[in-house]
């Protein structure tokens, strides 16, 4: 049902109750994946710090709602951001638009 994201998962983490779920879901779609937004203006800017920063703290986020691949691609780029992020930021961009959609979607299913 699910390309990325695994409701197993958000269940496991968060629990069953949807007015549990649904703010730590809706935080995520209003802090974690906005902060990511603004990876290109930082990795331009030079700040790889900021970017490595960012990229770390929305590693958690990934993992609440089981969205592995993408939790393993923000790692990727922690680890290596001058280089790595250039090469790693379609995709990145990618999977966070389905991200996005779908936990969207399952908010709405909830």
């Amino acid at each position: 049902m699910y390309q990325i994201i695994n409701k197993d998962v958000i269940y496991q983490f968060l629990g069953e109750d949807p007015d549990l779920i649904k703010p730590m879901l809706e935080m995520i779609l209003n802090n974690s994946l906005p902060e990511l937004e603004q990876l290109d203006e930082l990795y331009e800017n030079g700040d790889y710090e900021s970017v490595r920063i960012k990229v770390h703290k929305a590693k958690s986020a990934m993992g609440y709602v089981g969205a592995q691949q993408t939790r393993q691609l923000l790692l990727e780029i922690e680890k290596g951001v001058k280089e790595v992020y250039p090469e790693k930021n379609a995709q990145l961009k990618s999977e966070l638009e389905i991200v996005r959609q779908e936990v969207q979607q399952f908010i709405s299913e909830i």
